[in-house]
């Protein structure tokens, strides 16, 4: 198998989800570290004077922020046995960031984000079955409350509500008849109920998307930049390995069915019918790295059904106009060797 392969996008939401939450905790650590590097670079000078300083609110930064640990930690905790009753508890634990040797800060940030995501994750599922009044007490209003309002608390963890729902809203504070109350109510509930479906499928969606950008450069690919919105809007998006020469793959989605087409590519500037070396060997280590990517993938909650493959050279590679495809950098090392053989036959 090389290109073109067809597979059909198969998420198990709350894995995904799931996953992407881990990731996005990790990135904001690697944030963090970038954002206190640049700072005591130009602030160094101020840092040796204020030396006793730092240590006398270091020392007291550091009580309140074992505090902070241990109420993320409990805030974790809590949310872990909201996760047992959907089956999710083992994904939760496997997707926690790691806690940062000699970094509380560090530890601390991740688990944060890590709460702050899976919260949302849990509530949204819950949210979503049949007796979400008694699944957990934060979905739920007082006894005393109207229909409408508990329904409303119902999303109020996702932000903004939408157009239709807010009219529905202002509707039902207005002193209506009953059997128009029932109406408006039952409309309320139906608008929930997608709202609710159309925020956790874009969430996936977008998860998808990072997992997929996540996995490939996990796994050694040099890769395009591209949107979150992917696998909402569709497109295309190109990797490659960095000793494939002008080849490098092609991955297309179809947002309408959901399917996500590989295929090798060469970027050319004028085509023609003549074969590479490098087309053989671009194909045969996609063939060979294939199913590592799809084990990934499965091991986040996304899986790859795999509708159609061919074999290496079974057709020619896609030849491209390198005007339309992504211009890849050279890794530092690879660079730093050219310019050494480069000075030494110079010196010969």
């Amino acid at each position: 198998m090389s290109g073109p392969t067809t597979a059909i996008l198969v998420a198990d939401p709350v894995a995904v989800l799931l996953s992407a939450a881990g990731i996005r905790a990790a990135m904001a650590v690697r944030e963090g570290y970038q954002r206190s590097a640049g700072l005591s670079e130009r602030h160094r000078a101020e840092h040796t004077s204020r030396l006793q300083q730092q240590r006398d609110a270091v020392q007291k930064g550091q009580i309140a922020l074992q505090q902070q640990l241990n109420d993320a930690e409990s805030e974790f905790n809590r949310l872990l046995q909201l996760g047992q009753r959907l089956g999710a508890t083992e994904k939760i634990q496997s997707d926690r960031p790691a806690a940062t040797k000699n970094d509380p800060a560090g530890t601390l940030l991740a688990l944060q984000v890590y709460n702050a995501e899976i919260k949302t994750i849990l509530m949204t599922q819950f949210a979503r079955q049949p007796d979400w009044e008694s699944a957990e007490p934060d979905f739920s209003s007082a006894a005393e409350t109207t229909v409408a309002q508990r329904l409303l608390d119902r999303i109020s963890h996702l932000g903004a509500l939408p157009q239709p729902i807010q009219n529905l809203a202002v509707q039902l504070r207005l002193n209506l008849p009953p059997q128009r109350l029932a109406l408006l109510e039952s409309e309320l509930r139906r608008q929930v109920q997608l709202h609710l479906e159309q925020s956790q499928q874009q969430a996936v969606q977008q998860a998808s998307a990072l997992i997929l950008r996540h996995t490939l450069n996990e796994l050694g690919y040099q890769v395009e930049e591209f949107s979150d919105t992917l696998f909402v809007d569709g497109g295309v998006v190109h990797f490659r390995r960095h000793d494939w020469g002008n080849n490098m793959v092609r991955l297309r989605v179809n947002d309408k069915t959901h399917a996500v087409n590989f295929n090798v590519v060469r970027a050319v500037q004028n085509a023609g019918n003549e074969r590479s070396v490098l087309d053989h060997i671009a194909e045969d280590r996609w063939c060979a790295e294939f199913p590592a990517l799809l084990k990934a993938m499965e091991a986040r909650g996304l899986g790859l059904d795999v509708t159609r493959r061919l074999e290496a050279g079974e057709l020619p590679v896609q030849q491209v106009d390198s005007a339309l495809l992504p211009t890849f950098a050279e890794p530092e090392s690879r660079r730093a060797d050219t310019a050494l053989k480069a000075r030494n036959l110079t010196e010969e």
